[in-house]
C-alpha cells in the first residue's frame, strides 16, 4: 500500500533522511520512534506530501503522496494541536461532516469522544489541552479514512486521555484501518503498534515488532547506595556508570558475577535495585534524555 524506496532529504545541505526503504501493508499499525532529530517529523512530512524528498519515491496505492484520490483516503494529525478557538465542539464536528461525503453519524462521533453536552458546547480554547487532542484526532476520523498519519498524537494528553486514545485504535485495528504515528511513549508503542520503524540520525536502522525488540539481549540496570561507588569501579563488566546523591547506577550484560561481587562487599539484597533493559527501554530513555 505505502512504498518508500530509497528516499533522501537534504535541507541546506545537510542529509535529515538518508537511504530510507520500507513498505507498510493495508492494516498496519507502525510507530516510528527514535531519539530527537532522528527524522521522524520530516519522514512524516514527506509520506503526507508537505514536504518533497530530494532522491527516491514514495508511493500509496501506487499513487504519488499529492495524488487527488489520495485526499478522499488520507487523514493527518499533525504534532501542533491546532483548532478555531471561537467555535464550539459541536460547531466544529457539525462541519466536518458537511465537507465529508462518507461521515460518520453525530452518534458515532459522541461514542468516540465521550464528551458530555455540556463539554460539546464549550468553545474549543475552554477545553484542556488533552481533550483539545482529542478532539482533533477524532475529528480525523469523520471521513473514514483508510490510511492515518499521526504525529506525535498522545502529546499534551493525560493518562485517562491517552488511554481512551489507545481504545480508539484499537478499534481501527480491527476495521482494517492503515495507521502510521510517531510516539515519544514507550507503553504506547507496547499497546498499539504492530510494527516498529526504528530512526537515528536519518537513517532507518530498524523494522520490527515490540515483541521481537522485548526479546532481543536484556541488560540489566542495578542502583546501589553510593558508599559502593569505589569497590564497583573495579568491575570491568559493567559500563554507563552514573551517581547522584546517595546512589550509583550502572549497567551489566553479567547480572549474576555483579550481584555476588556485591555479596562479597556486604551489599545486601535490599540495597540493591535491579531491572530488565531491552533496546526499546534504552531508545526510549534515550528519546526523554534528548528532549
Amino acid at each position: 500500500m505505502i512504498e518508500v524506496n530509497k528516499i533522501y532529504k537534504t535541507i541546506s545541505g545537510q542529509h535529515i533522511l538518508k537511504d530510507i526503504s520500507f513498505t507498510i501493508n493495508k492494516g498496519d499499525c507502525v510507530a516510528l520512534i527514535g531519539p530527537n532529530g532522528a527524522g521522524k517529523t520530516t519522514l512524516m512530512s514527506c509520506l503526507i506530501g508537505d514536504k518533497f524528498v530530494s532522491k527516491g519515491e514514495i508511493t500509496i496505492d501506487k499513487m504519488p503522496v499529492t495524488h487527488a484520490s489520495l485526499k478522499t483516503k488520507v487523514a493527518i494529525l499533525p504534532q501542533e494541536n491546532v483548532a478555531p478557538q471561537n467555535l464550539k465542539v459541536f460547531e466544529l464536528i457539525t462541519f466536518f461532516q458537511k465537507i465529508h461525503k462518507n461521515s460518520l453519524s453525530t452518534e458515532e462521533i459522541d461514542a468516540l469522544l465521550g464528551f458530555s453536552a455540556e463539554q460539546k458546547n464549550q468553545v474549543t480554547e475552554k477545553l484542556s489541552g488533552g481533550q483539545r487532542r482529542l478532539m482533533s484526532f477524532v475529528l480525523t476520523l469523520i471521513g473514514q479514512p483508510s490510511i492515518l498519519f499521526l504525529d506525535e498524537p498522545t502529546a499534551s494528553m493525560d493518562t485517562s486521555t491517552r488511554q481512551r486514545f489507545w481504545e480508539i485504535i484499537s478499534q481501527l485495528k480491527t476495521k482494517g484501518v492503515t495507521i502510521i504515528y510517531s510516539s515519544h511513549y514507550i507503553e504506547e508503542v507496547e499497546h498499539t503498534a504492530d510494527r516498529i520503524l526504528v530512526l537515528h540520525h536519518g537513517q532507518l536502522l530498524r523494522d520490527t515488532t515490540p515483541h521481537k525488540m522485548r526479546s532481543e539481549e536484556r541488560e540489566k540496570q542495578f542502583n546501589i547506595p553510593i558508599i559502593y561507588q569505589k569497590s564497583i569501579q573495579k568491575l570491568e563488566i559493567i559500563y554507563d556508570v552514573k551517581t547522584s546523591r546517595d546512589t550509583i547506577t550502572f549497567m551489566t550484560k553479567e547480572p549474576q558475577k555483579v550481584f555476588e561481587y556485591l555479596q562479597k562487599l556486604g551489599c545486601s539484597i535490599e540495597d540493591m535495585e535491579m531491572l530488565n533493559k531491552t533496546l526499546l527501554n534504552t531508545l526510549f530513555d534515550n528519546t526523554k534524555e534528548e528532549k
